[in-house]
């Protein structure tokens, strides 16, 4: 099957931006094992380094583009120094999946001549969102709160958010490659919006199961088929994601987290995420995402 969605769920797509810039630096730009829940395009124009996503070793060269997605643990090393345009931004659909979930994509691809001019006028449309260090320990936890919903003029917001678009649909893989079943995925819509609605309240596979008009036994199965997680499984993975987000976005204690997050004991919050990042709630706020 070639590599494409339904233009319906396409058309649902929403990217939100977070931070968009033109830096230089140098050996300084050293971080491991960044765990960021935004997305992140990088346009090399000079210098020399790598970026390891999932531990995969990507040197970066001059006019080739560079996608981290979210939720993907990353490390960062710049050899001398380093030229670049950066974005960061957000993707979802209102199911609380992205579009990650659904198509195959590249790390690096070679950069259009277009993009470059795309990247200076992001710039241009959103110069308050250029970030004041480069460091994730500092700019995390301070840049983004209260950026979460993009705000500005209904002309610029059009415009970058079709810039954005462009962007990302450069490291969609364009080549005929198996793909998830996304007719099992819209047939689980309700479910998924179901869960993306309540995060914060008790969720039962039962009550999933009534949704997508299935016996439990069943459901549970084709649910795995679908997303490769078992249902409770995939519900704490998206209560630990949006913890991510609210870490690092607000100013909410870790109790509230806890609460809002569904999870309403927090022992088992920290458990549970320590388990699925490597890092407490507690650190990874203070490291800005590094874990």
């Amino acid at each position: 099957m070639k590599n494409t969605l339904p233009t319906n769920l396409l058309s649902e797509l929403q990217v939100n931006l977070m931070n968009v810039g033109y830096v230089d630096v140098g050996q300084e730009w050293n971080y491991a094992n960044v765990l960021s829940p935004f997305s992140r395009i990088y346009l090399i124009t000079s210098g020399e380094g790598y970026i390891l996503p999932n531990n995969t070793m990507h040197r970066l060269k001059p006019g080739h583009l560079y996608l981290i997605p979210s939720f993907v643990q990353c490390s960062y090393h710049c050899t001398d120094f380093l030229e670049q345009h950066y974005v960061h931004f957000s993707n979802s659909f209102s199911t609380g999946l992205n579009i990650y979930d659904f198509i195959s994509i590249k790390n690096e691809v070679e950069a259009l001549p277009l993009d470059k001019h795309l990247f200076e006028r992001l710039v241009e449309l959103n110069q308050h969102k250029a970030l004041k260090k480069s460091n994730p320990k500092d700019y995390e936890k301070e840049n983004w709160k209260g950026t979460v919903e993009f705000q500005c003029e209904s002309k610029s917001y059009l415009e970058t958010i079709g810039i954005l678009k462009q962007l990302l649909s450069r490291f969609i893989v364009e080549t005929k490659v198996e793909q998830k079943n996304f007719q099992q995925f819209s047939d689980f819509r309700k479910v998924f919006q179901y869960i993306n609605s309540n995060l914060s309240q008790e969720i039962r596979v039962e009550k999933l199961a009534e949704i997508a008009h299935y016996s439990y036994d069943h459901f549970t199965r084709i649910f795995k088929r679908t997303t490769g997680l078992l249902p409770l499984k995939y519900i704490n993975t998206k209560r630990i994601e949006k913890a991510q987000i609210l870490l690092l976005t607000t100013n909410m204690s870790l109790n509230e987290i806890c609460d809002t997050t569904g999870f309403n004991n927090l022992p088992y919050f920290y458990r549970v995420f320590q388990k699925h990042t490597g890092s407490t709630p507690a650190r990874y706020r203070k490291m800005g995402g590094l874990v």
